[in-house]
């Protein structure tokens, strides 16, 4: 036996105890190699985190991802002196997948994850970052956008590159005539990306189209989380991605499931199971083995420090009956809320002949409405995160004429729905 083996039996021995015979010596010895083994191609590796294969890449990633989007601000702008020491705590917990978007924060989320990763942090982490389509005033906006988001971050290669947001309008305006899914090829053939995907707000009709398009797609980007059962691509899209080698995960709905509302918390905590809300989004996805990476938003150091103690027990298959019991009774109390619209999101009402975004407006921005009462986030979602070219057009669009409710599953009083929300948000 060499030095170093025999140096490293004996921390073996150390940590199975000074009792332990030679099966238990041996048992530990083959976790200890089976570990190292793991490690062995993973970037930024850490036994603290747990490691998924991300889609088609060949790559792992850690399960919990670093979402740039609700960094803490100053002054209507990013805090960067708090940001990067939250970024690199990540770094040093494991976390190798840092989530950033052309469009994050005005495009300071770009710069954040620059001014985070210099000296040397850079080579210990996946970044990735969006092509906005609904900003581009023509095909030639495409290479000059990525060319502006890598010198942003002060990367010369961006490892996965999305396709912003792809909706309807998206896919059917932009995607296609513009050619971006070829131009996007071209870039990973030069090298300035490692690999290619999209990021998805639509029906899970949609994203069939979506990914069955090319074989090129390595990856993708969902919104899933255990309230959106079967808004946009639902539980199925995950499941649709990973049987095409692709799956990736948001999981808190921009914030809302990080601080639930009472009615919720109160269904959740009948069933006897105590955690924490983001906890649960988490654990959620983490349950499902389609899932490699969750991606979640962080405002503060302490948020940092709770995923990462999330993360390290995250497993497929890990919730138990009880929890998932919990998980249904917090979706009743949101289902059943008083004034809740029962839309979810199918977007069989699109495209509307007014450009109402119909199944955003309902399943998202009203119902989320009427749990929380913040009508201040509530306009946020309304104006700030919808706009014409996205989703579509405000409530007060709509022409009553009818069209839509011919196309409902939920045989919805759509219009006499729409005027409802047009009443309660004043648009």
């Amino acid at each position: 036996m060499d030095r170093r083996s025999f140096i490293k039996s004996g921390l073996i021995a150390a940590a199975v105890g000074a009792t332990a015979g030679p099966e238990a010596i041996a048992r530990e010895a083959g976790r200890q190699a089976a570990r190292e083994q793991r490690a062995k191609g993973i970037l930024n590796y850490n036994p603290n985190m747990q490691y998924r294969p991300m889609g088609r890449t060949g790559v792992s990633v850690s399960a919990l991802g670093f979402g740039m989007l609700r960094l803490p601000m100053k002054g209507g702008h990013v805090d960067f002196e708090q940001t990067t020491p939250m970024v690199r705590r990540a770094i040093e917990g494991g976390v190798n997948y840092i989530d950033t978007g052309r469009v994050y924060l005005g495009g300071e989320s770009e710069q954040a994850v620059g001014k985070a990763l210099a000296g040397g942090w850079r080579d210990r982490v996946y970044v990735t970052s969006k092509m906005p389509w609904w900003e581009m005033q023509s095909a030639d906006d495409f290479e000059k956008f990525f060319d502006q988001s890598r010198r942003a971050i002060g990367t010369d290669v961006i490892d996965f590159y999305h396709i912003h947001m792809i909706m309807h309008r998206g896919w059917n305006d932009y995607v296609l005539p513009y050619r971006l899914i070829e131009k996007m090829e071209r870039l990973k053939a030069q090298g300035k990306i490692r690999f290619m995907g999209f990021s998805f707000h639509d029906s899970l009709q949609l994203f069939k189209r979506v990914v069955e398009y090319t074989p090129a797609w390595d990856f993708c980007l969902i919104q899933h989380n255990y309230l959106d059962y079967e808004y946009e691509a639902g539980v199925l899209g995950p499941k649709y991605a990973a049987a095409n080698g692709m799956a990736v995960m948001k999981p808190v709905r921009t914030g809302f499931l990080a601080h639930l509302p009472q009615g919720m918390k109160d269904a959740l905590a009948s069933t006897g199971v105590s955690k924490p809300d983001t906890e649960w989004a988490l654990d959620y996805l983490w349950d499902m083995p389609e899932v490699s990476v969750a991606v979640s938003g962080m405002g503060a150091m302490a948020d940092v420090e709770a995923n990462l103690g999330y993360a390290a027990k995250a497993r497929p298959n890990m919730l138990s009956p009880a929890e998932r019991e919990a998980l249904g009774a917090a979706v009743y109390a949101y289902r059943h809320a008083p004034g809740h619209i029962d839309c979810t999101g199918c977007y069989q009402c699109i495209p509307c002949p007014a450009n109402v975004a119909i199944g955003y407006i309902f399943a998202y921005v009203y119902n989320n409405y009427l749990l929380h009462g913040n009508m201040e986030r509530a306009m946020a979602d309304y104006t700030v995160s919808m706009s014409p070219v996205q989703r579509g057009d405000p409530a007060s669009s709509c022409t009553g004429c009818g069209v839509c409710m011919a196309k409902c599953p939920q045989h919805l009083d759509i219009p006499g729905l729409l005027a409802k929300v047009k009443q309660t948000m004043g648009k």
